[in-house]
């Protein structure tokens, strides 16, 4: 992402395309049409859909306030790779051949698939880490091509994590980082970028008393791996990054943790960990169905600036730490945004 990108106040950029759209689109007016929209979903894995963070059934519902009411005007189409990334292409070339208007993507990779397949079809993203730097748009403000939607910030949010995970559990020295190199190199970085990354994350954690052991999962099949790592090195607490991977292993990193009665930082409140710091996913998919809207009434996606998050939260489970054996500083629970109890 450029410098100038990095610049843009994200509130007051959310602030004037709410005005902007609401003068252009007339949101809170219900939208109606003779005719079914049908829209794409590509997503990771059914198995942790964005149901169980509530993002799916806001993203539903809004699009229904605002005139795209699934069964009536709308068709909904949701495929998942299942941890197979070649499969988006196929999905792409069915979702072609059922002439759907739209596509929302989970993922640079699914993007990029759909890009290929069908470069004419519109594309929201949800949630996709830095799509200018992914080459999936020239810029956030000007997208320039059939892809926009929101960025989920997901490598700026690392070195926070560190932090909020340190003040949690301060007795911390050792914090396995389970990452995945390979996501970040199919994303178009370099491997000199990727490594410069972690270097940097190893840092903010060494300025905390902490050493980070890196797991490395590219692939599920690499969690076996990463797990006779935990063994060995017996960390004392787990960073999970936000990859779709560790999303698709979500529960075989939770009964790790369990096991080894780990603190685990999270990316998402639908995670399930004792701590998670991201962004809101209500939110972010309450807004990806306003760019859905919009483009499905005429707007270009070349035209409609990208977004990043503008609320993140941090969830504290105080009923995961007591069974760990942990008391959580007062401090922290105060600077939580939810406490579950």
């Amino acid at each position: 992402m450029g410098s100038g990108d990095r610049m843009i106040d994200r509130r007051k950029f959310a602030q004037a395309m709410a005005l902007t759209w609401s003068a252009r689109f007339g949101f809170g007016r219900a939208q109606t049409s003779s005719r079914t929209y049908r829209v794409g979903y590509l997503g990771y894995t059914e198995a942790t859909a964005p149901d169980e963070v509530d993002g799916w059934p806001a993203f539903v519902q809004r699009l229904g306030e605002l005139g795209f009411v699934e069964g009536h005007n709308l068709a909904l189409l949701s495929r998942y790779a299942e941890g197979h990334d070649e499969r988006y292409a196929d999905f792409a070339a069915e979702f072609a051949r059922l002439g759907v208007d739209l596509v929302v993507v989970a993922s640079g990779t699914a993007a990029r698939a759909v890009m290929t397949v069908s470069p004419a079809t519109p594309i929201v993203t949800v949630a996709v880490p830095d799509p200018v730097r992914a080459g999936l748009i020239a810029s956030l403000a000007r997208p320039g091509g059939r892809v926009t939607g929101i960025s989920n910030l997901a490598d700026d949010l690392t070195p926070k994590r560190i932090e909020l995970l340190k003040a949690a559990v301060p007795s911390v020295r050792k914090m396995a980082f389970a990452r995945c190199p390979g996501c970040a190199l199919s994303a178009g970085e370099s491997a000199a970028q990727v490594d410069a990354r972690y270097a940097q994350y190893a840092a903010a954690a060494r300025a905390l008393g902490m050493d980070l052991l890196p797991l490395n999962v590219n692939a599920a099949s690499d969690f076996l791996a990463a797990r006779a790592i935990v063994h060995r090195e017996r960390p004392d607490a787990l960073l999970i990054g936000a990859t779709q991977i560790n999303v698709a292993l979500r529960t075989e990193w939770l009964a790790l943790a369990a096991e080894q009665r780990l603190p685990v930082m999270a990316p998402y409140r639908g995670f399930g960990a004792m701590l998670s710091y991201g962004p809101d996913f209500v939110a972010i998919y309450r807004r990806a169905a306003e760019f859905v809207a919009l483009i499905l009434n005429g707007a270009n996606p070349a035209e409609t600036p990208m977004e990043q998050p503008t609320k993140f939260e941090l969830v504290v489970n105080l009923k995961l730490a007591h069974a760990a054996g942990l008391e959580i500083p007062q401090a922290l629970l105060l600077r939580a945004d939810a406490v579950i109890r």
